[in-house]
């Protein structure tokens, strides 16, 4: 690939390629958390921007599509949990695009295409997949639509789920060269199938986005002394998930119970094999990660994303620690190409600090996505670039945690208790924020929301 500077204002309106990886994480492809064989990305970072500070809204899918393309909190849309069918006085940042001109495509999960917020693609006939895949079905539709030609200027939209649980081992990338663990080398193989896509770009008048929805632990810890890996059954996981997909729904209350015997067995499995190591409190976390976990707790494992942008407006070879969140990403889009968006929105445009400029330091509300058949421990919280702090959803005095950012980067070191002032303060902005709002205001059609619950589902959620 050549570097060069691909800064232009010589068009209008540039097409958009709007890349999302579910659960990608942002210290697995950028600083010495990269164990991945990543050029492509490296070449991103020499020619585009990284912004390397990037907050999701939530640590699930559902709640982060509903601060990305709203750029409001998600509660402010009335999007809860799998009862996101229907937007409260909430515009999407698609249908902006849409109706400033652009052709939308794409290719998403079905159970994010089955939601409003989500408009009908030009290629509908192929833009809904259960688990898309870069490798193979997604990645095939994508490099296609980018060889025949789509109608400009275009949107193109792609969720890949390559390194959503489980994960699985890629065809071509088995061996430890690729990375240390199945999710390592899932992120090499992406890293290949991206350099395909750049191949197929013009990028004077194409703006390119790579970020992730959310996070997501790794059931994997590498040292000098330790190698454990829980990765390794994915295969199974996997079978388990297509033979559970035929159970008819009067045997669902059996699947369930049968689902959480399979998760308690693999949880003491895990316990008997780490009890006598001196393991740290995030290593036990992410080891120990089931989906069946009652206690949703926003570490930055979850919520930290990467987020890339080359291509149009965007100046070559910049790092940005300064935090941003999921939410800023489509207003600084409306400002790069000249867009007036539509009503009151919480992101603001990181545009300025593209161009070298100052802007304040903005705060991240932060919120847990439920499950949809089990009670877990929700929070709901606010992150800056030095603290984090998380509570109860329902209850400011319960499950109060507070870490401090510089000094405890990994977050093993609750500092409520010493903290109760910090707290406090913290706790203020927090229902400043929320401040008007109900927290469980839901806006949904009955037929519709089951619908989107039964993909959830499909897709192992519980």
């Amino acid at each position: 690939m050549n570097s060069k500077n691909y800064a232009t204002d010589s068009i209008t309106k540039p097409n958009i390629l709007f890349l999302i990886f579910d659960s990608l994480r942002s210290d697995k492809v950028s600083g010495s958390g990269n164990n991945s064989i990543t050029p492509t990305i490296d070449f991103i970072k020499e020619n585009g921007v990284l912004f390397n500070n990037t907050i999701s809204s939530s640590d699930g899918t559902i709640l982060s599509y509903a601060g990305l393309f709203s750029g409001k909190h998600p509660f402010k849309t009335g999007m809860r949990s799998a009862k996101l069918t229907r937007l409260c006085e909430t515009t999407s940042y698609l249908e902006i695009l849409k109706n400033n001109g652009y052709n939308i495509y794409g290719c998403v999960p079905k159970s994010t295409a089955s939601l409003e917020i989500i408009p009908k693609f030009e290629n509908s006939f192929e833009s809904s997949l259960d688990f898309p895949n870069v490798l193979t079905d997604a990645g095939k539709i994508i490099l296609n639509k980018l060889e025949t030609g789509m109608k400009e200027p275009w949107f193109c939209l792609l969720h890949a789920m390559n390194m959503h649980f489980p994960v699985t081992k890629p065809n071509g990338f088995e061996t430890e060269k690729y990375g240390e663990n199945n999710y390592e080398k899932q992120i090499s193989a992406i890293d290949s199938w991206l350099s395909k896509v750049f191949k197929k770009l013009d990028l004077k008048n194409t703006l390119v986005i790579i970020t992730g929805d959310h996070g997501a632990y790794i059931q994997s810890l590498k040292t000098d002394s330790l190698n454990i890996d829980f990765q390794d059954k994915a295969k199974m996981q996997m079978k388990v998930l297509k033979v559970s997909r035929k159970v008819p729904k009067s045997l669902e209350s059996i699947k369930l119970k049968m689902f959480l015997a399979r998760e308690n067995f693999n949880r003491n499995k895990k316990l008997k094999k780490i009890k006598d190591l001196n393991l740290k409190p995030h290593e036990i976390r992410g080891l120990l990660s089931q989906r069946s976990n009652p206690d949703r707790f926003l570490f930055d494992e979850k919520i930290r994303v990467p987020l890339f942008m080359i291509g149009y407006k965007v100046n070559k070879g910049k790092s940005i620690s300064q935090q941003i969140r999921l939410i800023d990403v489509f207003p600084t889009i409306c400002d790069m190409i000249d867009i007036s968006e539509e009503g009151n929105v919480d992101g603001i445009s990181m545009y300025p600090l593209l161009q070298d400029k100052k802007i304040e330091d903005v705060v991240a509300y932060i919120e847990s996505s439920p499950a949809i058949q089990i009670k877990t421990n929700d929070v709901i919280g606010i992150r800056t670039n030095r603290y984090k702090y998380f509570r109860s959803r329902y209850d400011a005095d319960k499950d109060i945690h507070l870490y401090d950012l510089k000094n405890d980067p990994y977050e093993d070191e609750n500092i409520a208790d010493k903290s109760e002032e910090m707290c406090i303060g913290m706790e203020k902005t927090l229902k400043k924020i929320i401040d008007g709002f109900s927290l469980e205001k839901v806006c949904y059609e009955e037929d519709n929301d089951k619908k989107v619950e039964n993909v959830l589902k499909k897709l192992g959620y519980v």
